[in-house]
């Protein structure tokens, strides 16, 4: 589980209170105990701490500084002569300690300076806190913290730091997929004009109208290579079945030469609309292109020609 400072500070004020009401049983239950100054500190500590830890719950971000002020001259105050004078007392690092898990780096060097400060100030300059040897033991330990939290809060910016250029990298990833989907969609609108395109095409190269009653006209125009000749037949196809035609005119005039593919291409043409039952006429054949299918050897026996589509119509 992970708590976040705001709840660790609710903690240790929570922490405190149970501790002072610990001590002020302790010397109710033992009178051996009971040392009045204590008793009255604690009972005013009592309140004074319930009440921080109402106004912090609230929002009032200045308690943890007012906790660790009040920590720094209690823990001062309240060290018994014996540890002032002969003995260094733990209770000098309760401040710092604090003030490492509270605030920051300013507030540990200003909690050390203040405790040491009020220590030297109860015994009049002459007590084991003027020790050199004890107090650099106690600044090198209280200069540990200061670079534990100094880390602490670098490892913490630079988490931080991650987490916003993680977040930003989501963030243009996510702007990024919206523009490849934005971008797939016009293609897709793209490729479907373009398909709509091709079949306008398609059904341009190879047009195929009603003449009348059951007669289909199919004018091909230009070169006829084989996916144009594919697409006739398809279409003738598919014109006869839905029409129930049941006689289909090419008509090649608008074809300006006519080579052995061409002529091949037609007569598939014609064969496939003829297993419907459709009868087939060729109108269009120019004397260059008759001449030239006579020169390829291109026999259309058994296919019905005429000059025009009219003529057709005529004697049908």
């Amino acid at each position: 589980m992970q708590l976040t400072q705001r709840q660790v500070i609710i903690a240790i004020q929570i922490i405190l209170i149970i501790g002072s009401l610990l001590a002020l049983i302790y010397q109710l239950i033992f009178p051996e105990a009971y040392d009045f100054s204590l008793f009255i500190d604690t009972i005013i500590v009592i309140p004074t701490l319930s009440a921080l830890v109402f106004a912090y719950w609230r929002g009032w971000e200045w308690v943890r500084y007012i906790m660790l002020i009040m920590i720094t001259i209690l823990s001062g105050i309240l060290i018994d002569e014996k540890y002032l004078y002969e003995h260094f007392s733990l209770t000098a690092f309760i401040p710092p300690s604090m003030a490492l898990i509270v605030a920051g780096p300013t507030w540990l060097i200003g909690t050390t300076i203040g405790m040491i400060l009020i220590l030297l100030l109860r015994s009049g300059g002459s007590s084991v806190y003027t020790d050199p040897i004890t107090m650099i033991i106690y600044l090198i330990i209280v200069g540990g913290m200061l670079l534990a939290r100094i880390v602490m809060d670098n490892a913490q910016h630079q988490a931080e730091m991650s987490a916003q250029e993680a977040q930003a990298a989501l963030a243009s990833t996510q702007i990024h997929a919206e523009e490849l989907a934005q971008k797939a969609k016009e293609l897709e609108a793209q490729n479907a004009q373009q398909r709509q395109l091709i079949d306008l095409v398609s059904t341009l190269e190879t047009p195929a109208v009603m003449l009348a009653d059951g007669v289909l006209l199919a004018p091909v125009v230009g070169h006829l290579d084989s996916r144009r000749a594919s697409e006739l037949t398809k279409r003738l196809l598919q014109e006869v079945s839905i029409h129930n035609a049941h006689m289909v005119i090419i008509d090649i005039a608008g074809v300006p030469t006519v080579d052995t593919s061409v002529a091949q291409a037609i007569v598939r043409t014609i064969q496939a609309i003829r297993l419907l039952g459709c009868q087939v006429t060729i109108t269009g054949i120019s004397a260059s292109v008759a001449a030239t299918m006579t020169h390829l050897g291109i026999n259309l026996n058994g296919v019905r020609t005429a000059r025009t589509p009219q003529e057709v119509m005529k004697t049908s």
